[in-house]
């Protein structure tokens, strides 16, 4: 068998290695949406953890802060948006409301932020739109 010339082999591996990058993981879906908390658009921490069917984790969580209407867009890390697909147990930290588009504080009686737990959403294939209507 010939071998190939060591700049054929290197630009061969170089091109190789680029081809790899960009590639969609295909074990990732977008997921985006929304949270209110009482009616009103809520800025909120947003934490997608996925779960085997023991209820036990399973791997790096996706996350998001949703903006001032209350949207938000998982990021599974700095190149990812997304989660990965599969059975996930969600979080939610609402940080302040927005009324007559002000932003106030978190209502009285509450210690801190409202956490939403026990909460559990399946990433599917393809765009997975979530709204999470958030009470007392």
């Amino acid at each position: 068998m010939p071998r190939l010339p060591w700049r054929t082999a290197c630009l061969l591996s170089w091109l190789l290695a680029l081809s790899a990058c960009g590639q969609h993981d295909e074990s990732v879906a977008e997921v985006r949406g929304d949270v209110t908390f009482c009616g009103l658009p809520a800025v909120a921490e947003v934490l997608f953890e996925p779960m085997n069917s023991s209820g036990q984790s399973t791997g790096r969580a996706s996350t998001a802060t949703s903006d001032e209407s209350g949207r938000f867009r998982l990021r599974l890390d700095d190149e990812h948006t997304g989660a990965k697909i599969g059975r996930h147990r969600v979080t939610i930290r609402v940080q302040r409301i927005i009324a007559a588009g002000k932003s106030g504080d978190v209502p009285d009686g509450l210690s801190g932020a409202i956490k939403a737990t026990h909460l559990a959403r399946e990433v599917q294939s393809g765009d997975n739109p979530f709204h999470f209507r958030l009470t007392f």
